[in-house]
């Protein structure tokens, strides 16, 4: 079922394909922008960390089953990386294989363009169609309306905060939890 090591999802503007070791840098650099980690409770704090992470992604693509997905966001034109969405299969151990969750960070000049939510279609359709889980969820801490405006553009439902339930920088956030199951896009 997650055999295939070359995941390629193809959408109307963007390409997403697995992670690989030549993007090291590419992913240092989108993790280390202040803006693209605003919201996030980790970001790699060196080259070495990085590759490390990156590593450990491609790793992943050659385990059955396969725990993860990291996909690096092309635009189809020029190739140009815009961003990464990643999948982990299982985050629920109790329901392990059939409950998704997703994540993603854009380069902040390619915010606003509606690329996040194009990549996070393709990637809901390919978990639905093509890994046929059951559900697939995601969340985000209550300031950043953006990436809730993305989940809900991509048909996530809103279904509940985790009052502080997010540590950022030794500050607790109300953490907005969000999911979309198969039905809902009628497979």
């Amino acid at each position: 079922m997650f055999e295939v090591p070359d995941v390629l999802i193809e959408t109307d503007r963007l390409l997403l394909r697995d992670v690989a070791e030549q993007d090291t840098q590419l992913v240092y650099q989108l993790y280390s922008l202040p803006e693209s980690s605003r919201y996030e409770y980790w970001s790699p704090a060196d080259a070495a960390k990085t590759k490390r992470i990156v590593s450990k992604w491609i790793r992943e693509q050659h385990q059955n089953p396969r725990p993860a997905f990291h996909f690096i966001v092309l635009l189809k034109e020029t190739k140009a990386m815009v961003g990464i969405c990643g999948l982990e299969i299982g985050f629920n151990p109790d329901e392990a294989g059939k409950i998704g969750n997703v994540g993603y960070r854009y380069l902040p000049d390619e915010w606003n363009k509606g690329y996040a939510t194009e990549a996070l279609c393709g990637v809901v359709e390919f978990s639905f169609s093509h890994l046929s889980l059951h559900k697939i969820e995601s969340g985000c801490v209550k300031e950043n309306r953006a990436s809730a405006r993305v989940l809900e553009k991509s048909g996530f439902q809103f279904e509940g905060c985790r009052r502080q339930g997010f540590l950022i920088d030794d500050q607790w956030h109300d953490f907005m939890i969000y999911g979309i199951l198969k039905k809902d896009k009628g497979y």
